[in-house]
């Protein structure tokens, strides 16, 4: 029997009976140890037996004889082994026959495919999208080998299609970093890898050395800081934070310093880019020194010219085709009487009362670019005072656009000379007349006086006669006087130095016993003063000049006669200076005037006579006088170049 025993008991623990031979598991053992089975011996084993009757209120266990059950197994176990022997003896001889066609010769094709296709994918020159035919795969079985050989030849070619792109991948950036190392190296803007956070510098082209002027030894490997490479360290901490914040800038204007310590300046551009993992830079840089200075040049050029046109005795008027006023200068507002601002809100009609719209278009059609024109005008002022106008008119390059330039000059002052100058013509022409008139019948007149001087006349008389002949004379004098004023100054010139001029007068003049005891100080120039005149007429401009200086102050007093140069614009300077009484402002203007004179015993013509002689020589005439210097006349006439 194989149940030799066993024992029953509640599920509280308490043993409800038992037969046979008590079982060794006890109820303890099964509770507390979760224990259902119990072989202490080759004999016996106790065993937990679950049946849905007894599961919720008994725990049944049966003691077992296991010598039955060994045995049987023993015997089970032979039969089964001599069959297992016989069977595995026969599959063994019929696999071996069928899996030498099968699997093994299948498997040898594929261990040899396996390392063809292992060769041919090892070798890099090798590596193509197209591989040779695999023997393996031929069999086309439709099995799990057959699987296994598809999915070898998919795998293979999967490999290969890999290891091609990668190839591919790794030609092409081969190719682009070959590309961007020639792009790099002979590229005609500096160009420099560096770390972002120390500036390090990893590699520079040749440009970036001939700008800095440094070489790649002394270079490369150290940072911009060590190099002392920007001008503003600050300008560089605010680089990198812009580029920390959005990854790139472009064309910054920047301050760096050469090797030699010179300041250039470059427009600088640079891009965050990652090597081997670290923050790098790409920088661009991009030498604007030259047009910088141009610019600056350019922008204190403007400066000078808006300085010029506002400092400018004529008005400018920069205007468009359609007659609009865009720019003035100060000179146009101050002439017409509005600000800025009111001229430029006007058109041409506006202020030129002599040209309406379609004048001024048709003026402007004769317009050429590099031939102004010039016509005279009547302005009207904001006060609707008119003037007259002389205007030159050109075309400007104004910015972007193509604009009228205008310069206009009042030329009232000078209608007024002219209207003048015609006046002085004709009284010219009269006095040519009259003097010939007057002339032949006073030449009888003195004639007759001087035979009158050989008769034995009264003393009243002969005081008479001589009061006529002084007279006479004197008049004869002013014809001749008005004749020299009135008839056109021709020269005689030659080249004349002033030096030796003035010095050979000197003697003559300080001899004059009309000139009294006032003696005259001579100081020549240091270098000679050569000019291109009229010798006699200079000698009479100078005696007139000398001969008033001294008539002007008290005998003793000094006359101060100078020659000195004067280098803008290259002339000759004479001044005689006297300390007599100065002249008052209101009479300076009017001594070179014809007629007028303050002395008694004048008659006007002496200073008029001799600022036409200095202005026929190209020269100035001009008079000074003040209480501190006295009187001063300034002859100045241009140097022999």
């Amino acid at each position: 029997s194989v149940i030799v025993g066993g024992a029953l008991y509640r599920t509280d623990g308490s043993l409800v009976g038992s037969f046979g031979e008590s079982p060794e598991l006890s109820f303890e053992q099964i509770i507390q140890g979760q224990t259902k089975f119990l072989n202490r011996s080759t004999a016996r084993y106790d065993a937990v037996w679950d049946t849905p009757l007894l599961s919720d209120r008994y725990v049944l266990v049966i003691r077992h004889n296991a010598t039955w059950v060994r045995d049987e197994f023993f015997a089970f176990i032979g039969r089964i082994t001599g069959l297992v022997v016989i069977i595995a003896t026969f599959v063994t001889l019929a696999t071996l026959i069928v899996l030498d066609r099968l699997i093994i010769s299948p498997i040898m094709l594929l261990r040899r495919d396996l390392l063809r296709a292992g060769a041919i994918l090892s070798d890099d020159a090798s590596c193509t999208l197209t591989l040779p035919e695999l023997e393996s795969t031929q069999m086309q079985r439709k099995d799990e080998l057959g699987d296994v050989s598809a999915a070898f030849e998919q795998m293979v070619q999967q490999i290969a299609n890999a290891n091609a792109m990668r190839k591919q991948a790794e030609d092409e950036l081969r190719l682009s970093e070959e590309k961007f190392s020639k792009a790099f190296h002979s590229s005609p803007n500096p160009i420099t890898i560096s770390t972002l956070q120390d500036g390090r510098l990893l590699d520079v082209n040749d440009s970036f050395l001939a700008l800095f002027g440094r070489t790649l030894e002394t270079t490369v490997g150290q940072s911009v800081v060590d190099l002392n490479l920007w001008q503003n360290l600050g300008d560089r901490q605010r680089m990198i934070q812009t580029v920390q914040e959005q990854g790139f800038i472009r064309n910054y204007e920047y301050q760096f310093r050469t090797a030699s310590g010179e300041c250039r300046t470059v427009l600088y551009s640079t891009e965050l880019i990652k090597i081997d993992g670290q923050d790098c830079l790409l920088s661009v840089f991009s030498d604007i020194t030259e047009r910088t200075k141009a610019e600056a040049a350019l922008r204190a050029s403007e400066l000078r010219f808006r300085r010029l046109v506002e400092q400018a005795a004529d008005a400018f008027f920069v205007i468009n085709f359609q007659g609009q006023i865009i720019d003035v200068n100060q000179k146009a507002c101050d002439e017409l009487g509005y600000s800025r601002s009111e001229l430029m809100a006007l058109s041409v009609p506006e202020i030129e009362v002599e040209f309406d719209a379609e004048e001024f278009a048709a003026l402007l059609k004769r317009l050429s670019p590099n031939e102004p024109i010039t016509v005279e005008g009547t302005h009207r002022r904001k006060n609707g005072m008119l003037f007259p106008v002389e205007v030159r008119i050109g075309v400007l390059d104004y910015g972007d656009e193509t604009m009228i330039l205008a310069l206009s000059r009042d030329i009232t002052e000078r209608q007024k000379a002219q209207q003048a100058q015609a006046r002085l013509a004709e009284i010219g022409e009269l006095a040519s007349m009259i003097v010939h008139e007057v002339r032949n019948p006073l030449t009888t007149v003195l004639m007759g006086l001087n035979s009158f001087k050989q008769m034995d006349l009264p003393e009243r008389a002969q005081l008479r006669l001589g009061l006529a002949l002084e007279e006479s004379e004197r008049l004869q004098r002013l014809l001749n006087e008005i004749l020299l004023y009135a008839k056109e100054q021709t020269l005689m010139a030659d080249r004349i130095e002033l030096n030796h001029l003035c010095s050979e007068l000197l003697e003559s003049l300080q001899n004059n016993p009309a000139l009294g005891d006032r003696p005259i100080q001579f100081t020549p120039a240091s270098t000679d003063m050569v000019v291109y005149g009229d010798r006699d007429k200079l000698k009479q401009v100078l005696i007139n000049v000398v001969t008033n200086a001294c008539e002007a102050v008290s005998p003793g007093e000094s006359v101060f006669w100078r020659v000195m140069p004067c280098p803008e614009p290259p002339s000759a300077l004479i001044q005689i200076c006297n300390g007599g009484d100065p002249i008052p402002p209101d009479i300076l203007p009017r001594l070179t005037q014809p007629f007028f004179t303050t002395k008694s015993s004048g008659n006007g013509l002496g200073l008029a006579i001799t600022k036409r002689i200095v202005e026929a020589h190209s020269g100035k005439l001009m008079i000074e006088s003040s209480v501190e210097t006295g009187t001063t006349v300034t002859v100045s006439l241009p140097l022999c170049l």
